[in-house]
């Protein structure tokens, strides 16, 4: 059982949480992310980053090591042994499955890290925990991160990430037509951008998700970055678009820009005092949702800051009851 004084080193130990180790803050810092030392405590961790609650963390954990002992597989490879081969960076794109009785309906999350770390452990993992409890199965996904000219990377994994779920869905025991997709920051992004022509699942004609399900979600890349030091945004942009960037390059990831008739329903929350993305993202997405009359619901509690996950003691506190009720409502609408 862990608690909020596990140490990495004592949960390293544990065999069954061996394979995923890597991937509770899946970081290509050599030596992993910064965090995770086998001295540290999940305390630690929350001691640096104010708004990972250890106890949700540890909740996560316990669940994720009750799938290990009673599932036995739990951690799949999205791309088949003949893709990792040719593209080394997709050996590390997973799946990390929380099964739940109840539902065949599925959600796909991807934790935040600003394209440059995968932060499951805090974001996600808690996340998929709860909804379990609400009977829903969840898939966290660790995607590919780092560049120059990462994108649109994430994007292809979260779409081959479908298609392996549903390849796999008897296994799984889902229905790949009744699924949600949802994100935590940069992962937000990810998840918003699943619902656009140019980058989601119509790109790659794949069936719409029911819903959104969008967490502090960056929205609009360029003026995001661009409030950003100097140093800061060349980094990022170069990061996401490669050596030779430009406004134009950015316009398939303003999501805002890139909202249609067409584009899923979505339920957003974003704390008002969010210190990394400025509030306007989800103030203009909003505008634009209402524009093109998309179905949406917007929670902004005035405070809890940024990345806090499951949102334990703070104002966000049943976001996530919150907007799997939403996601209920929207398929008895139907």
């Amino acid at each position: 059982m862990f608690t909020t004084k596990t140490t990495f080193k004592e949960i390293r130990e544990v065999k069954e949480l061996a394979p995923v180790f890597p991937y509770l803050i899946w970081s290509m810092q050599p030596g992993g992310h910064e965090d995770i030392k086998d001295e540290n405590c999940l305390e630690d961790v929350q001691a640096k980053n104010p708004t990972w609650q250890a106890s949700d963390m540890a909740y996560g954990l316990n669940r994720l090591l009750e799938i290990a002992r009673e599932e036995g597989e739990y951690l799949f490879d999205v791309y088949s042994v003949e893709e990792r081969k040719e593209d080394s960076g997709k050996e590390h794109v997973k799946l990390i499955y929380f099964p739940a009785q109840g539902s065949q309906r599925f959600i796909i999350l991807a934790a935040g890290g600003g394209y440059g770390a995968v932060c499951s452990l805090a974001e996600a993992f808690p996340v998929a925990a709860r909804l379990n409890e609400l009977g829903i199965p969840v898939f966290c996904l660790n995607y590919r991160i780092g560049g120059p000219a990462l994108f649109p990377k994430p994007m292809d994994d979260l779409a081959a990430a479908y298609r392996f779920i549903r390849d796999h869905a008897e296994s799984f025991k889902v229905d790949p037509g009744t699924y949600a997709v949802g994100g935590f920051s940069a992962g937000g992004h990810l998840a918003a951008a699943w619902g656009t022509k140019e980058l989601g699942f119509r790109k790659y004609q794949l069936p719409a998700p029911e819903v959104l399900l969008l967490d502090y979600p960056m929205i609009a890349l360029w003026r995001t970055v661009r409030q950003l030091p100097e140093p800061y945004q060349k980094m990022m942009l170069q990061g996401y678009l490669g050596e030779q960037y430009s406004e134009e390059q950015t316009s398939p990831y303003n999501i805002d820009e890139n909202i249609d008739a067409d584009y899923p329903s979505v339920y957003l929350i974003q704390a008002e005092d969010d210190p990394i993305v400025p509030f306007w993202n989800a103030q203009d997405m909003v505008k634009v949702l209402k524009e093109y009359q998309i179905p949406y619901r917007f929670e902004h509690p005035v405070s809890g800051g940024h990345g806090y996950g499951l949102g334990s003691g703070t104002k966000a506190e049943g976001w996530i009851e919150r907007a799997a009720g939403y996601w209920n409502s929207l398929t008895l609408e139907r």
